[in-house]
């Protein structure tokens, strides 16, 4: 693992207090009609798992001051992965 351990930590905390603030606040009953999808709980997912990769590339390139490598880029998205059991149980409700 190339990723610092207080990174990977802060990024864990990041993914799992997200997904809670989520599950607080629930979706908008118009993100359907919106963004025109028939899967609600797919599409937020997918939004869900691309805020939290994003997130977490932009505070890797506060933190390190640099890009992050492609090693690095993908343990990110690992980190993210390791919560996809609960990710896809939560927004598997929206559909």
């Amino acid at each position: 693992m190339t990723l610092d351990p207080e990174f990977s930590k802060q990024t864990t905390h990041l993914i799992t207090e997200t997904l809670e603030l989520y599950k607080t606040a629930g979706a908008s009953p118009r993100v359907g009609q919106l963004w025109d999808c028939q899967n609600v709980g797919d599409f937020l997912c997918g939004f869900f798992v691309g805020e939290m990769v994003g997130s977490a590339l932009s505070a890797f390139q506060v933190v390190h001051q640099r890009e992050p490598t492609s090693e690095e880029h993908m343990e990110i998205i690992e980190l993210v992965e390791s919560h996809s059991k609960e990710i896809k149980e939560f927004f598997a409700k929206f559909n």
